[in-house]
Protein backbone atom coordinates (compact mmCIF):
# COMPACT_ATOMS: atom_id res chain seq x y z
CA UNK A 1 0.00 0.00 0.00
CA UNK A 2 1.18 3.50 -0.77
CA UNK A 3 1.70 6.26 1.78
CA UNK A 4 -1.39 8.04 0.41
CA UNK A 5 -3.54 4.94 0.99
CA UNK A 6 -2.39 4.67 4.61
CA UNK A 7 -3.12 8.36 5.15
CA UNK A 8 -6.61 7.97 3.68
CA UNK A 9 -7.22 4.96 5.93
CA UNK A 10 -6.06 7.01 8.92
CA UNK A 11 -8.42 9.85 8.06
CA UNK A 12 -11.37 7.50 7.54
CA UNK A 13 -10.57 5.74 10.81
CA UNK A 14 -10.43 9.04 12.70
CA UNK A 15 -13.84 10.02 11.32
CA UNK A 16 -15.28 6.59 12.14
CA UNK A 17 -13.85 6.80 15.67
CA UNK A 18 -15.69 10.07 16.27
CA UNK A 19 -18.89 8.65 14.76
CA UNK A 20 -18.81 5.46 16.86
CA UNK A 21 -18.05 7.46 20.03
CA UNK A 22 -21.02 9.76 19.41
CA UNK A 23 -23.22 6.73 18.68
CA UNK A 24 -22.24 5.16 22.01
CA UNK A 25 -23.16 8.34 23.86
CA UNK A 26 -26.51 8.63 22.08
CA UNK A 27 -27.64 5.01 22.42
CA UNK A 28 -27.16 4.74 26.20
CA UNK A 29 -27.00 0.97 25.89
CA UNK A 30 -26.20 0.54 29.59
CA UNK A 31 -28.99 2.81 30.79
CA UNK A 32 -31.07 1.17 33.51
CA UNK A 33 -34.65 0.11 32.88
CA UNK A 34 -36.86 -0.11 35.97
CA UNK A 35 -39.74 -2.32 37.00
CA UNK A 36 -41.17 0.67 38.92
CA UNK A 37 -41.73 4.18 37.60
CA UNK A 38 -41.29 7.19 39.86
CA UNK A 39 -44.28 7.74 42.15
CA UNK A 40 -45.14 11.07 43.80
CA UNK A 41 -45.53 9.93 47.39
CA UNK A 42 -47.97 11.86 49.58
CA UNK A 43 -46.22 14.53 51.62
CA UNK A 44 -47.36 14.51 55.25
CA UNK A 45 -45.44 17.48 56.59
CA UNK A 46 -42.22 19.44 56.39
CA UNK A 47 -40.44 20.42 59.59
CA UNK A 48 -37.42 22.64 60.03
CA UNK A 49 -35.19 22.32 63.08
CA UNK A 50 -32.01 24.13 64.07
CA UNK A 51 -29.87 21.53 62.32
CA UNK A 52 -31.99 19.98 59.59
CA UNK A 53 -34.96 20.09 57.22
CA UNK A 54 -37.16 17.01 57.57
CA UNK A 55 -39.81 15.96 55.05
CA UNK A 56 -42.18 13.14 55.99
CA UNK A 57 -43.95 11.05 53.33
CA UNK A 58 -46.35 8.11 53.13
CA UNK A 59 -45.16 5.15 51.07
CA UNK A 60 -47.40 3.75 48.35
CA UNK A 61 -48.76 0.46 47.07
CA UNK A 62 -48.10 -2.87 48.76
CA UNK A 63 -45.00 -1.43 50.44
CA UNK A 64 -47.29 0.45 52.86
CA UNK A 65 -48.28 -2.84 54.50
CA UNK A 66 -44.71 -3.15 55.82
CA UNK A 67 -43.19 0.35 55.63
CA UNK A 68 -45.78 3.01 56.38
CA UNK A 69 -43.81 6.25 56.26
CA UNK A 70 -40.32 7.62 55.70
CA UNK A 71 -38.56 10.87 56.47
CA UNK A 72 -35.79 12.51 54.45
CA UNK A 73 -33.48 14.55 56.67
CA UNK A 74 -31.27 17.21 55.09
CA UNK A 75 -28.48 18.85 57.04
CA UNK A 76 -25.69 21.16 55.99
CA UNK A 77 -23.35 18.20 55.68
CA UNK A 78 -25.41 15.23 54.54
CA UNK A 79 -28.78 13.63 53.74
CA UNK A 80 -30.26 10.53 55.23
CA UNK A 81 -33.45 8.50 55.33
CA UNK A 82 -35.33 6.81 58.17
CA UNK A 83 -38.30 4.50 57.54
CA UNK A 84 -41.23 3.84 59.84
CA UNK A 85 -42.30 0.18 59.84
CA UNK A 86 -46.00 -0.69 59.93
CA UNK A 87 -45.30 -3.80 62.00
CA UNK A 88 -42.36 -5.71 63.43
CA UNK A 89 -40.56 -8.09 61.07
CA UNK A 90 -38.00 -10.79 61.78
CA UNK A 91 -36.36 -9.94 58.46
CA UNK A 92 -37.15 -7.36 55.79
CA UNK A 93 -35.45 -6.38 52.55
CA UNK A 94 -36.34 -3.17 50.76
CA UNK A 95 -35.02 -0.89 48.03
CA UNK A 96 -34.51 2.87 48.18
CA UNK A 97 -34.72 4.45 44.73
CA UNK A 98 -33.07 7.87 44.79
CA UNK A 99 -34.00 10.69 42.40
CA UNK A 100 -32.55 14.13 41.76
CA UNK A 101 -34.54 17.39 41.73
CA UNK A 102 -35.76 16.62 38.19
CA UNK A 103 -36.99 13.23 39.41
CA UNK A 104 -34.42 11.32 37.40
CA UNK A 105 -32.89 8.21 39.03
CA UNK A 106 -29.35 8.57 40.34
CA UNK A 107 -28.85 5.56 42.64
CA UNK A 108 -30.51 2.51 44.19
CA UNK A 109 -29.85 1.16 47.67
CA UNK A 110 -30.63 -2.40 48.77
CA UNK A 111 -31.29 -2.50 52.51
CA UNK A 112 -31.79 -5.51 54.80
CA UNK A 113 -32.78 -5.42 58.47
CA UNK A 114 -33.42 -8.08 61.11
CA UNK A 115 -35.85 -7.90 64.04
CA UNK A 116 -37.20 -4.46 63.22
CA UNK A 117 -38.64 -1.99 65.69
CA UNK A 118 -40.70 1.07 64.89
CA UNK A 119 -37.97 2.75 62.86
CA UNK A 120 -35.27 1.62 60.47
CA UNK A 121 -31.58 2.27 60.75
CA UNK A 122 -30.29 5.57 59.40
CA UNK A 123 -29.69 5.25 55.65
CA UNK A 124 -27.24 7.66 54.04
CA UNK A 125 -28.43 9.20 50.77
CA UNK A 126 -26.59 10.67 47.82
CA UNK A 127 -26.11 14.43 48.24
CA UNK A 128 -27.87 14.95 44.89
CA UNK A 129 -30.95 13.09 46.12
CA UNK A 130 -34.14 15.18 46.33
CA UNK A 131 -36.81 12.45 46.32
CA UNK A 132 -36.99 8.74 47.04
CA UNK A 133 -39.35 5.83 46.53
CA UNK A 134 -39.20 2.98 49.02
CA UNK A 135 -40.09 -0.42 47.55
CA UNK A 136 -40.48 -3.49 49.77
CA UNK A 137 -38.63 -6.56 48.52
CA UNK A 138 -39.30 -9.39 50.95
CA UNK A 139 -40.77 -9.42 54.45
CA UNK A 140 -40.63 -12.50 56.70
CA UNK A 141 -40.25 -14.75 53.68
CA UNK A 142 -43.05 -13.11 51.66
CA UNK A 143 -41.67 -12.07 48.25
CA UNK A 144 -43.09 -8.75 47.04
CA UNK A 145 -40.48 -7.50 44.58
CA UNK A 146 -37.44 -9.58 43.71
CA UNK A 147 -35.73 -6.65 42.00
CA UNK A 148 -36.25 -3.04 40.94
CA UNK A 149 -33.84 -2.79 37.98
CA UNK A 150 -34.28 -4.88 34.86
CA UNK A 151 -31.17 -6.91 33.97
CA UNK A 152 -29.30 -5.74 30.87
CA UNK A 153 -30.16 -7.85 27.83
CA UNK A 154 -27.40 -9.92 26.26
CA UNK A 155 -27.93 -8.15 22.92
CA UNK A 156 -27.43 -4.70 24.46
CA UNK A 157 -24.32 -5.89 26.29
CA UNK A 158 -22.83 -7.37 23.11
CA UNK A 159 -23.64 -4.30 21.00
CA UNK A 160 -22.10 -1.99 23.62
CA UNK A 161 -18.98 -4.19 23.83
CA UNK A 162 -18.68 -4.34 20.03
CA UNK A 163 -18.95 -0.58 19.57
CA UNK A 164 -16.44 0.10 22.36
CA UNK A 165 -14.01 -2.46 20.96
CA UNK A 166 -14.41 -1.13 17.42
CA UNK A 167 -13.73 2.40 18.71
CA UNK A 168 -10.65 1.08 20.53
CA UNK A 169 -9.29 -0.49 17.33
CA UNK A 170 -9.94 2.69 15.34
CA UNK A 171 -8.27 4.83 18.00
CA UNK A 172 -5.19 2.59 18.13
CA UNK A 173 -5.00 2.54 14.33
CA UNK A 174 -5.04 6.34 14.15
CA UNK A 175 -2.59 6.72 17.04
CA UNK A 176 -0.18 4.23 15.42
CA UNK A 177 -0.21 6.10 12.13
CA UNK A 178 0.19 9.55 13.71
CA UNK A 179 3.17 8.34 15.74
CA UNK A 180 4.76 6.84 12.62
CA UNK A 181 4.30 10.15 10.76
CA UNK A 182 5.89 12.07 13.65
CA UNK A 183 8.78 9.69 14.33
CA UNK A 184 9.68 8.36 10.90
CA UNK A 185 9.22 11.58 8.94
CA UNK A 186 8.98 11.69 5.15
CA UNK A 187 12.38 10.05 4.69
CA UNK A 188 11.60 6.71 6.41
CA UNK A 189 7.79 6.76 6.26
CA UNK A 190 7.39 4.64 3.14
CA UNK A 191 10.00 2.16 4.38
CA UNK A 192 8.26 1.64 7.72
CA UNK A 193 4.74 1.43 6.28
CA UNK A 194 5.79 -1.46 4.03
CA UNK A 195 7.70 -3.20 6.83
CA UNK A 196 6.39 -6.25 8.70
CA UNK A 197 6.42 -4.30 11.98
CA UNK A 198 3.69 -2.02 10.67
CA UNK A 199 1.37 -4.95 9.94
CA UNK A 200 2.22 -6.52 13.30
CA UNK A 201 1.18 -3.27 15.00
CA UNK A 202 -2.16 -3.26 13.12
CA UNK A 203 -2.69 -6.93 13.95
CA UNK A 204 -1.84 -6.30 17.60
CA UNK A 205 -4.43 -3.50 17.72
CA UNK A 206 -7.03 -5.87 16.32
CA UNK A 207 -6.19 -8.57 18.88
CA UNK A 208 -6.44 -6.05 21.72
CA UNK A 209 -9.85 -4.94 20.45
CA UNK A 210 -11.09 -8.56 20.29
CA UNK A 211 -9.84 -9.23 23.83
CA UNK A 212 -11.50 -6.00 24.99
CA UNK A 213 -14.81 -7.20 23.51
CA UNK A 214 -14.83 -10.52 25.37
CA UNK A 215 -13.63 -8.95 28.65
CA UNK A 216 -16.32 -6.24 28.45
CA UNK A 217 -19.07 -8.79 27.76
CA UNK A 218 -17.87 -10.96 30.65
CA UNK A 219 -17.65 -8.04 33.09
CA UNK A 220 -21.11 -6.67 32.24
CA UNK A 221 -22.72 -10.10 32.47
CA UNK A 222 -20.95 -10.52 35.80
CA UNK A 223 -22.45 -7.21 36.99
CA UNK A 224 -25.88 -8.50 36.00
CA UNK A 225 -25.34 -11.63 38.09
CA UNK A 226 -23.93 -9.67 41.04
CA UNK A 227 -26.87 -7.29 41.01
CA UNK A 228 -29.43 -10.10 40.92
CA UNK A 229 -27.73 -11.79 43.86
CA UNK A 230 -27.84 -8.61 45.94
CA UNK A 231 -24.66 -6.78 44.94
CA UNK A 232 -24.20 -3.11 44.24
CA UNK A 233 -26.48 -1.58 41.65
CA UNK A 234 -24.10 0.51 39.58
CA UNK A 235 -24.91 1.01 35.93
CA UNK A 236 -25.59 4.02 33.76
CA UNK A 237 -28.13 6.35 35.42
CA UNK A 238 -28.10 8.94 32.61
Amino acid sequence: MTVLCWRILCGVSAGAFVGVSVLLLCLHLLKNRYYHNYHDDELIKTERTDNSLNTLYFTHGETRKYIKKYVICKTVYDKFLVCNFADKCAHILYYVLQYNSRKRPIAVLRVEEDITGDSSKVIALDRRCAFVNVVAGTADGVALNTDVIRPLSVNRIRLHAFLKSFALFLGLFVLRHVLIELIAGNMFLRQYLTHLFNYIAVGGSFVLAVLHYFITVQCLRGKNGKRLSGGNLTYDFL
